[in-house]
């Protein structure tokens, strides 16, 4: 679908590849010797660690692949089977990033990588966006755009200063 002069679209994670092998690949390229969590599809999304899965949206911006996930809880999406319980207050600082994106960014429908968006919606007007890779504002803004309220990208919707993308 095309929105504005961006383009993104929802992105249903193939069953095919494992997502833990790619897990295990990634932590072994990166040094890594042990993973408590990786990522999973779950109920048509990534699902992973004890949160509900994500949305996932993806996009192309300057030749590189983007995939935003929203966290199903914050956009009023139910999943069938999916808890419904709140989600932990501290959920978005807790994530281990590195871990959910490493295989993700390597996952074979973004050829050349991909970097990785996750999005957390406090509530009312603001936002926060931690990345893995590189920034892609405009596709953050878009996926916004098509899932929620949010029309306007403000600077203070972004991270705190001080806030590091992780690289790949």
């Amino acid at each position: 679908m095309l929105v504005s002069m961006w383009s993104v679209e929802p992105w249903l994670p193939p069953v095919a590849p494992d997502l833990a092998r790619l897990a295990m690949e990634a932590a072994d390229e990166a040094g890594v010797a042990t993973l408590r969590s990786w990522p999973a599809v779950r109920k048509g999304g990534i699902a992973f660690g004890d949160l509900p899965p994500f949305l996932c949206w993806r996009g192309q911006s300057g030749g590189q692949w983007h995939l935003i996930l929203l966290q199903t809880r914050e956009v009023g999406a139910l999943v069938p089977g999916a808890r419904m319980t709140p989600l932990p207050a501290t959920w978005f600082e807790a994530l281990d990033l590195e871990a959910l994106a490493r295989p993700l960014a390597r996952h074979p429908d973004f050829p050349g990588g991909a970097s990785i968006h996750v999005i957390h919606l406090p509530g009312g007007d603001s936002f926060r966006v931690r990345t893995y890779g590189r920034p892609a504002t405009e596709l953050v803004a878009e996926v916004l755009k098509c899932t929620s309220h949010i029309q306007t990208w403000h600077p203070a919707d972004q991270e705190p200063s001080g806030a590091r993308h992780a690289q790949p």
